[in-house]
């Protein structure tokens, strides 16, 4: 109503005409605020929730703040001061007001419940729609679950920025990410995933380690399918491989028989990942050469030949890539990461 052009208190207006008595009460139990992206706003408090002690409402320049059954008006007070002074986005600035409020007396028959919704252009998952419906302490719960959503926000926005190669950003928002969840192993997976794509090899071991550290039970899960193929020999990660999964690429190795290249592919990173390079390589030596070969796959070469020390061959492998794609930031990263190991040599 307020896109159509109505005012707050037209929309306001409709609102209470349309109200239909939900829950068995009407509009004398209802209180309400609605703001506009252009300041106005405009706030309606019924006669039952205005009989509540303390009860009371306020508005201003885009916001709106009420409250029945509160310990005061310093709720209301505290609401809005810290709304004001928060300059973050709309859901850090509302969960500030609720913190405000909570610290300055809150409902006057105790705590109980604590919501936050904002809906956002983009939708889901970047909507945020929490709540706590029961707990001693739910603002302080609420903003669990807050900081447990924007970490996954920040990660899914980390992978978006990858995928237009915005690696640094990318990077930066993986690093503040982990830190608003540091006790949630899904979103450490996540962002290891999203590191690995930005050549950030040990950023991506980092995060695992601590992943599995907190659950050991995701690392049979997780490793196997060849996810975490440029890992596979450093010995940090390489703990975390089961003996049960070591061996299942090595079964299938020599159970290849006619596969398909995707087929063949998949398997040389489950070698990789599992440790067993030279397998893996030999593999990949076994598709045949194609001149529109992906970023990917040749990157995937180089990963075999530096697994099993063959730093000039995957050296080689990366300025092919580059005279085919000589602004793909991938390969430039790779070829660096390359070049200073020790014994690189001048590549073919």
């Amino acid at each position: 109503m307020l896109a159509a052009g109505k005012s707050p208190e037209e929309v306001l207006r409709q609102l209470l005409r349309e109200d239909g008595d939900f829950g068995g009460e009407g509009i004398e139990a209802r209180q309400v605020g609605v703001a506009g992206v252009d300041g106005r706003s405009a706030f309606y408090t019924g006669s039952k929730a205005a009989s509540a002690d303390w009860a009371g409402a306020r508005r201003g320049n885009g916001f709106s703040v009420q409250g029945n059954g509160l310990a005061g008006p310093r709720v209301l007070d505290a609401m809005e001061r810290a709304f004001l002074a928060n300059t973050g986005p709309l859901a850090d600035r509302l969960l500030a007001a609720l913190a405000a409020g909570d610290a300055a007396g809150g409902q006057k028959t105790g705590r109980e419940s604590a919501a936050l919704l904002v809906r956002t252009p983009d939708g889901f998952p970047l909507d945020i729609d929490l709540r706590v419906d029961h707990s001693s302490d739910p603002v302080t719960d609420l903003r669990g679950l807050y900081s447990m959503q924007a970490a996954r926000q920040q990660v899914i926005g980390a992978g978006i920025a990858a995928r237009r190669g915005q690696f640094d950003q990318s990077r930066s928002m993986l690093i503040s990410g982990v830190a608003l969840a540091p006790t949630w192993p899904r979103v450490w997976i996540r962002a290891a995933q999203i590191a690995i794509r930005i050549e950030e090899p040990q950023l991506a071991l980092q995060y695992l380690m601590v992943a599995f550290s907190q659950n050991p039970a995701w690392a049979p899960e997780e490793i196997g399918e060849g996810n975490y193929a440029e890992l596979g020999m450093n010995p940090m990660f390489h703990r975390w491989v089961s003996a049960e999964r070591a061996k299942e690429p090595l079964l299938a190795y020599r159970m290849r028989g006619a596969a398909t290249r995707e087929e063949r592919i998949r398997l040389a990173r489950r070698l990789l990942e599992a440790g067993h390079s030279r397998e893996g390589a030999e593999v990949l030596g076994e598709l045949p050469r194609q001149s529109n070969e992906s970023v990917d796959l040749t990157l995937l070469r180089a990963t075999a030949f530096a697994a099993y020390g063959d730093s000039p061959d995957a050296i080689g492998q990366c300025k092919a890539a580059l005279e085919k794609f000589p602004n793909d930031l991938r390969v430039r990263m790779r070829l660096t990461q390359l070049e200073a190991l020790p014994g690189a040599g001048s590549g073919r």
